[in-house]
């Protein structure tokens, strides 16, 4: 399914601010030529950052990793609160809270404007939030499994189906994840962090 292009992922309806606004406008939930140019977005603040250097921080500072991605692509490690509390409210089927809309309203302040490129960096950092964490974690316990087990597809008779990421940890087809290295390195520093205390 993450490679049939008749099974695309779920599209919120346009929204003018919060999180309603975040999801309408980020490469993750959009399709064809908007989910194209909302990703180039996201791969262009990616490519600005060295993996090798990604890691080399994590291990330095040995924090999260929303703090220190935030860190690499020229952000306060203080926003990562506030998406901590945006992460909780991201993904469509979970429920928008006064907090997560607040949050937004703050990262948009910091980085400028409601815009694709603002919505698409805040967008890498709550990505990496429970995802990264969860890879840490999984690592330091010794599992395998993928950091995020499941995904969304909306089918062509318009249903909502689950897709297991067992076999595809960083997802595939159009939507795989343009910050596999990243993450990667990202979690192997703080692994490193977390193994030398």
């Amino acid at each position: 399914m993450l490679t049939d292009p008749k099974y695309q992922v779920p599209s919120p309806p346009h929204a003018a601010s919060g999180v309603a606004w975040l999801r309408a406008s980020v490469a993750r939930f959009s399709n064809g030529s908007e989910h194209q140019r909302r990703r180039a977005l996201a791969v262009a603040d990616l490519a600005a950052v060295d993996p090798e250097s990604l890691r080399a921080l994590a291990l330095r500072r040995g924090t999260g990793p929303v703090e220190v991605l935030a860190e690499a692509l020229g952000m306060p490690a203080t926003v990562a609160e506030d998406i901590a509390v945006i992460a909780k409210s991201y993904q469509p089927h979970t429920t928008i809270t006064p907090a997560a809309d607040e949050a937004v309203d703050r990262m948009v302040r910091i980085l400028g404007a409601y815009d694709e490129t603002t919505a698409n960096r805040i967008a890498l950092l709550v990505q990496a939030c429970d995802a990264t964490a969860a890879l840490v974690a999984n690592t330091l316990a010794g599992r395998t499994g993928p950091p995020v087990p499941k995904t969304r597809r909306v089918a062509p008779d318009g249903t909502t189906v689950e897709v297991d990421l067992t076999d595809s940890p960083f997802g595939a087809g159009p939507h795989a994840c343009p910050g596999r290295l990243h993450a990667l390195a990202l979690a192997d520093g703080l692994v490193q962090a977390a193994r030398a205390d």
